[in-house]
């Protein structure tokens, strides 16, 4: 995996700012979940779920993506 968890990339095809909380290796622990699970992998076979950032330190949404739809941004 290229990329790690906490990372800040942007998906290629919106264009959004994303922050990577979980990999195929590595779940996303939630403390809070509609459907109650303790840990939440990504689906379908994808390699990531990001959170989407809006603002600093704000965030609002999720994707399942697939390594190749990310790029790394330069900080």
């Amino acid at each position: 995996m290229k990329f790690k968890i906490g990372q800040n990339v942007r998906e290629i095809a919106s264009g959004y700012e994303c922050m990577i909380v979980a990999t195929k290796e590595e779940p996303w622990k939630k403390s809070a979940d509609p459907y109650n699970r303790p840990e939440i992998y990504p689906e379908n076979g994808n390699d990531y779920i990001v959170i989407i950032k809006i603002a600093e330190d704000e965030y609002r949404g999720t994707m399942h993506v697939y390594e190749n739809q990310l790029e790394q941004i330069e900080n």
